[in-house]
């Protein structure tokens, strides 16, 4: 939050550093070392969107910030720093998988790793020619924690680093077991605790997990809702999925969680939508924050319905595009019972189709408001 009276800002800081780089640089052709490196990095870049921004590149690093705002989702640091690593680790395995080049660099692509650190607490912005750069003690915090003891402790080389500093802030200290926890102490800073999640894990997890996505062209309840929303992907899959913002632009009086994982939502997690006196149970069963969410509407007699929220980039803002599929059962009861209920369904979210969009809409611009104030 900005503090008028000293500027002083809080912030999220992420760095993404390319390990292996100096070994990588010193034992290959500089040319192809510099073309396979401005390539990885050029995939990793645009990759980070607000309400994170760049501050700069420093050699084999990427710096970026986000300010806390109300935007964000209290996972949306830990939900991006995976997504960061798998755009990483898809470009390299791209280029593992398309060159026939003999060279060192080419052969030694597959050493290159990425390591993340997040951090977060207070800076400062301070102009420095004519760049404005970030200053402050937990930035010097985040950049010393890259120098870590982590390989050691756990033998991992593809990782990302969050400071317990950042895990209060994000609410999200009981997801990690004790084991996971660790420290290190930094000199003229002391003891900095944090907690290592295994990106190499995360990234074969999501190239084996099982697409679930409600495809414009496929059974569908309705025609799809296109949404021009004024604020980047990740803002946009906020108000899509975050419980408050969802119950808002749904109109319902409520929006209960239930199966997190420790509070963080991902496949298996259960919204309850609070309408009245009548709770619709929907089952979050893909989950690709800032692309897409699709869920599961569970109802009486196996009967169930898909909905995908997609976010797609379009210029300085998004479009949100919403499909539900026709409600389907493998219960004979429920095939019977099939065309009733897609009438209801109809009738229910048919004549608050508008409502619901104008709702979303309003929340887009507050949003994107909000953005601009802590920016």
């Amino acid at each position: 939050m900005l503090n008028s009276d000293n500027g002083v800002k809080t912030a999220y800081f992420v760095i993404a550093d390319i390990s292996g780089y100096t070994k990588f640089m010193a034992k290959t052709p500089i040319e192809h070392a510099k073309g396979i490196l401005e390539s990885l990095f050029g995939d990793l870049v645009p990759a980070i969107r607000a309400p994170l921004a760049v501050s700069g590149l420093q050699g084999d690093a990427v710096f970026a910030y986000a300010f806390e705002s109300d935007v964000m989702s209290k996972q949306f640091i830990l939900d991006f720093a995976e997504q960061l690593y798998c755009v990483f680790a898809r470009a390299k395995e791209k280029m593992l998988l398309n060159t026939s080049c003999p060279c060192d660099a080419c052969a030694n692509i597959g050493d290159l790793e990425l390591k993340i650190v997040v951090h977060h607490g207070q800076c400062v912005i301070q102009q420095t020619g004519d760049r404005e750069e970030l200053a402050g003690q937990d930035v010097i915090t985040a950049f010393r924690l890259l120098k870590n003891s982590v390989k050691e402790r756990t033998g991992l080389n593809a990782y990302t680093l969050i400071s317990c500093d950042a895990l209060r802030a994000m609410e999200l200290g009981d997801y990690f077991d004790n084991s996971e926890f660790h420290s290190e102490d930094i000199e003229h800073i002391g003891e900095v605790e944090y907690v290592v999640r295994d990106m190499r894990s995360a990234w074969e997890r999501r190239r084996t997990s099982e697409r679930t996505f409600v495809e414009q062209g496929g059974d569908l309840l309705m025609e799809e809702w296109i949404i021009p929303l004024p604020v980047s992907p990740d803002v946009a899959f906020t108000i899509c999925t975050r419980p408050d913002l969802r119950a808002e632009w749904l109109g319902a009086d409520q929006v209960d969680l239930f199966n997190t994982n420790n509070n963080k939502i991902e496949p298996g997690t259960l919204y309850h939508c609070h309408h009245g006196d009548d709770i619709f149970p929907f089952e979050i069963v893909d989950w690709y924050p800032g692309e897409y969410a699709t869920g599961r509407y569970n109802m009486p007699m196996g009967l169930s319905m898909l909905e995908t929220n997609e976010i797609v980039e379009m210029g300085d803002g998004s479009l949100v595009k919403i499909r539900f599929t026709n409600p389907k059962s493998a219960k004979l009861m429920g095939k019977i019972m099939t065309g009733m209920v897609k009438k209801k369904l109809m009738g229910i979210i048919g004549p608050d189709k508008q409502n619901r969009i104008d709702r979303m809409q309003a929340l887009g611009a507050k949003m994107a408001a909000s953005v601009a104030k802590v920016a």
